[in-house]
């Protein structure tokens, strides 16, 4: 449990920002746009989180992330109709 305690007025507007941000990047599908409302949901459920918990609002470079190698998942040809 953490020791802070958000007020419900904290959660709300957590919560709205989110919500806006993600109806937003639902609708123009820009990655941009979904970053921003994953990072609004990050600042609403580290509310919830205790302090060594809490995550961070920023990925760094060198966490657990990979980029795979599309290019190596198709066949030469293409995709063929």
């Amino acid at each position: 449990m953490p020791a802070y305690s958000p007020s419900q007025e904290e959660q709300n507007v957590a919560w709205e920002r989110y919500a806006e941000l993600k109806r937003t990047a639902d609708k123009t599908l820009c990655l941009d746009d979904g970053r921003a409302a994953v990072e609004a949901w990050v600042v609403f459920i580290n509310l919830f989180l205790p302090d060594q918990e809490k995550m961070p609002f920023k990925r760094t470079l060198n966490g657990n992330v990979s980029l795979f190698p599309v290019h190596k998942t198709r066949s030469p040809g293409g995709i063929s109709a």
